[in-house]
């Protein structure tokens, strides 16, 4: 890159800066001697009053102000640039601190994520494979056996079903057996029972009719309530063994059956079953135990390969614990520095606030100058009496321009040499660097570093200059936040790819040691259980003759049914048809009938439920062996032919089942370790390491070189050159106000009574009213008398201005309107003229009139003065030896004669006027003095 217009223009504005420390003092020595010993340059004391020098006073404030105010701001970014410098020199040696912790941090850390992820991640993984291997009968033996279930378990099903119902089968014989014996028991006695309830109903209705009452034509208790179907006749006795008699059940053949199904049940079927059921149920650990050698195999491989990956990644681990302790060193080494340059800080910065400090001194001496030049202004009073408080103002813009004379130059010198220093270092380091065209351009060109062959960070980091590697491409990387091993191409130090190749330690033919042959020894149904099975079909249980016993058991227990409410609410229904009659109902027979309804409905609670229920439950239990029994003879050969094909299924299939779960085994095991090295390497290559704390290093490093001391005093010098721009300015324009603000010694008297003038003008103008209290005008009652009496009072200022001179030559008879004497307004002289002896009145008979003496030259005589109100009347006392312009009574020889006024030391004009009667009276006129 060619820097040389760059130097030039930095070399340009240098030697501006040195001509300006050369020819500033001496332009500044030339004009504090021209203003000193010549008095040019605005060094005399003397103004021309002109028309517009309050215009050009007002132009100056405004100027200078504005200058002020980018003076503050100059100054005020001044005192931040240095707050700022001081800051970032105390933080420089923490903030380059912090970014080598940080360094070390991300060392450290990275060192710590290898560790984790390549070894403990590992180890973990290692682990799983070991359990999966170790645990070979859940990960391959179970799912071996499920994969047989679908076709397996059904038979295992069907035959402990089997042997299930024959089991129930045979105990639901033997509770018949008893369940009958006890029904039998039972309704015997509930015979006996219902025929002695039913006697006892017919006693009721033979004694009733006996003694004259219920056998009367349509009375007959039998009619409503007829007891003949009270019966039991039910008969659930044993069959005989002839086959004929009068009883039902065939308990000889139920006997027989139960004896046929026990001895099937005690031939040890259930035992023989479980065993098919218990060979399935173990295939797990029978494949545990026939691949525990193969097992062991794959063991000890997949112990070698997590070594070898330990032992891989050491070099990588060693080399950052390297940089670690050099990062260390080096943050020594900076703290020491660091601490050094915050010692001297101090004094760099007590010297930038010193020269700030002037810049504020002239900011506030223009702040004060222009207040106080602008609050003692008077735009009546000439350039020689000027008030103090304004004087004081312009002495203080001369002091503001005094300091930037002394210090202009001083400035010059901090704001020229440090634009040489800063300024190229920024465009030629700094912007490079920012940029990367620094590192583009050097080290990661090959063969542009003395010394080194090939590239200079290849050759530094891994001793061989033919790996491209560039410091930029390192930043990019770092700045994209990628791992370090991939930003600095830590692969040619070590190479993952290599570590993590499996195939170099687990083959596939030791996982083929694990496909063992195991369907000789699972056996579904054994023959002894077929043979079982057999004989319970031999059996026949379902050919036992229940249909008559069945029968039986369905009829109702009594005759007139098994519900004798139904009795008892016939008769219940006789007594109150005949209730109360003693025809039917003779003596207390009404009372026994109802007695009676009351028995039949505690005998059917209380005998008659519990029996029907007793009868229920053997019908249910006859129902469910009949069930049971008739499934047998269909679903034993049903069973036998399940476990027949359940075990030709495992004889031919169970091998390559297990065969099939071990490749898949196998799939899983190799898929672990496949999924541990793709993540092994996306966690190395794109994770591990994050490297941005590498760029903020150099960022740091920017900040604090370029940000944090170059800018800062590039600042430096701006604030100050901004600060003699406006010192110069300031010399210009505070010089020029300061003319208007401070106190002349000379001047001219055609000055002063230019002056005097409009202070008289501006007087008529805002105290009309008061001249005319003052002179006493009645006011006429005509109101166009008002008018022009106004008009004629507003015309005295513009005369003033267009004809002074003419208006010096009149005298106060002269204006028109106004009585000399008694002041009385008589447009049309339709008032009378007072008389010689009235003019000639006292003070003391005019009201409201106090007379002055006037002293010098006219006798000491009283004159009219200053007009107060009746109940407030003082003396207004002119000095002595001053006069004032008063009008003569009519008739007074001779003009008035004006002479020019002539300024007393209390800076008042007075207007002397002599009568050329040579009387020497004058009178005051009271807005004239004011």
């Amino acid at each position: 890159m060619d820097y040389s217009d760059l130097f030039l223009g930095f070399g340009v504005c240098f030697v501006l800066g040195l001509l300006f420390l050369l020819i500033f003092p001496i332009v500044a020595c030339c004009f504090c001697c021209c203003r000193t010993c010549c008095g040019k340059c605005g060094g005399k004391m003397y103004q021309k009053q002109t028309g517009n020098m309050e215009c050009k006073m007002i132009t100056f404030t405004v100027i200078l102000a504005v200058i002020t105010l980018v003076l503050s701001g100059g100054f005020a970014c001044g005192f931040f640039v240095n707050a700022r410098q001081s800051s970032e020199i105390e933080n420089m040696g923490s903030n380059t601190q912090n970014s080598l912790d940080d360094i070390l941090i991300f060392v450290n850390n990275t060192v710590d994520e290898i560790l984790f992820v390549a070894l403990n991640q590992s180890s973990w993984i290692f682990e799983v494979i070991e359990y999966d291997l170790s645990n070979v009968g859940e990960t391959v033996g179970l799912p071996v056996r499920e994969a047989l279930r679908p076709y397996v378990g059904s038979a295992i099903d069907a035959i402990l079903g089997m042997v299930a119902t024959i089991e129930a089968t045979r105990d639901g014989l033997d509770d018949m057996n008893s369940l009958v014996s006890d029904l039998d028991a039972n309704y015997t006695d509930f015979i006996e029972s219902i025929a002695d309830l039913k006697q006892d109903i017919e006693d009721l209705y033979a004694n009733c009719a006996g003694a004259g009452g219920c056998s009367a034509a349509g009375q007959d208790p039998q009619n409503t309530a007829d007891t003949t179907n009270i019966v039991a006749s039910r008969n659930f006795t044993d069959l005989p063994s002839s086959g004929t008699g009068p009883g039902y059940y065939p308990r000889t053949v139920v006997t027989a059956k139960s004896n046929g199904l026990t001895s099937v049940v005690n031939n040890d079927l259930e035992s023989s079953a479980e065993a098919g059921r218990q060979d399935f149920e173990e295939i797990p650990e029978l494949v545990q135990n026939e691949t525990d050698s193969a097992v062991g195999d794959l063991v000890n491989s997949f112990d070698d390969f997590n070594g070898e990956i330990e032992d891989g990644l050491d070099p990588m681990i060693e080399n950052l614990d390297s940089m670690s302790s050099v990062g260390s060193s080096l943050g020594d080494t900076i703290s020491e520095y660091s601490e050094t340059a915050t010692d001297y800080d101090q004094y760099r910065s007590l010297f930038v606030l010193f020269l700030y400090f002037i810049a504020l001194v002239v900011f506030i001496l223009n702040i004060l100058g222009i207040i106080f030049g602008l609050i003692g202004y008077d735009r009546y009073a000439t350039p020689t009496k000027r008030s103090m408080l304004s004087n004081i103002g312009g002495l203080l813009l001369m002091a503001s321009a005094g300091l930037c004379f002394i210090f202009a130059a001083l400035l010059m010198v901090f704001t020229s040499f440090p634009f040489l220093i800063a300024g190229p270092l920024t465009k030629i380091v700094c912007g490079p660097i920012v940029s990367g065209e620094l590192f583009e351009n050097t080290v990661d060109l090959p063969d542009t570093i003395p010394g080194t062959s090939g590239y200079y960070v290849g050759s530094t980091l891994f001793d061989n200059g033919n790996v491209s590697v560039t410091f930029t491409g390192i930043l990019d990387n770092c700045g994209d936040n990628k791992a370090a091993y991939s930003a600095f191409q830590l692969m040619h130090i070590v190479n993952i790819s290599d570590i993590l190749d499996m195939d170099s330690y687990i083959s596939d033919g030791q996982f083929d040691d694990m496909k063992v042959n195991i369907s000789d020894q699972v056996e579904i149904m054994s023959s002894e259980t077929a043979d079982n099975l057999a004989n319970a079909r031999d059996v026949n249980a379902a050919s036992i003759p229940w249909s008559d016993f069945e029968n039986e058991l369905t009829s109702d227990l009594i005759d007139i049914g098994e519900d004798l409410n139904d009795f008892a609410d016939d008769l219940q229904s006789y007594i109150d048809a005949n209730s109360g009659s003693s025809s039917v109902f003779p003596g207390s027979y009404e009372n026994d009938f109802t007695t009676m309804v009351s028995t039949i409905r505690s005998f059917q609670t209380s005998t008659v439920e519990p029996m029907v229920s007793d009868r229920d439950y053997v019908e249910y239990v006859l129902n469910a062996v009949q069930s049971n029994s008739s499934k047998i003879n269909l679903a034993v050969n049903n069973t036998i032919a399940a476990g027949d094909a359940a075990d030709t299924y495992i004889t031919n299939n169970l091998d390559s089942v297990v065969a099939s779960e071990v490749e898949n085994f196998q799939s899983t095991m190799i898929g672990y370790i496949n999924q541990f090295v793709d993540y092994i390497t996306d966690m190395i290559y794109n994770e591990v390491g994050k490297c941005r704390p590498v760029k903020n290093l150099l960022d740091n490093l920017i900040n604090t070189v370029c940000r944090g001391v170059l800018d800062p005093i590039n600042g430096w010098w701006f604030c100050n050159g901004w600060c003699v721009f406006c010192f110069i300015l300031n010399i210009i324009f505070s010089v020029k106000l300061a003319k208007f603000f401070r106190r002349m010694h000379d001047e001219d008297e055609s000055d002063a009574l230019e002056v005097q003038q409009r202070r008289n003008a501006a007087s008529e103008m805002q105290k009309p009213a008061s001249i005319i209290r003052n002179n006493q005008v009645s006011p006429s009652p005509d109101d166009f008398a008002k008018d022009e009496l106004q008009e004629e009072l507003h015309r005295v200022p513009n005369m003033l201005f267009d004809d002074p001179e003419g208006l010096k030559k009149k005298k106060g008879s002269d204006l028109p309107g106004v009585a000399s004497t008694s002041n009385e307004y008589d447009p049309d002289g339709l008032v009378e003229r007072p008389s010689q002896a009235e003019e000639t009145m006292t003070e003391d008979e005019l009201p409201g009139v106090v007379t002055t003496e006037v002293g010098g030259g006219g006798g000491g005589q009283e004159q009219a003065g200053e007009v107060k109100p009746d109940a407030e009347n003082t003396e207004a006392k002119i000095p002595e030896g001053e006069t004032t312009v008063t009008t003569e009574p009519p008739g007074t020889p001779g003009p008035a004669v004006y002479n020019p006024p002539t300024l007393s030391e209390e800076g008042q004009v007075m207007e002397n006027v002599n009568n050329n009667n040579g009387e020497g009276e004058s009178n005051v006129d009271n807005d004239t003095t004011q």
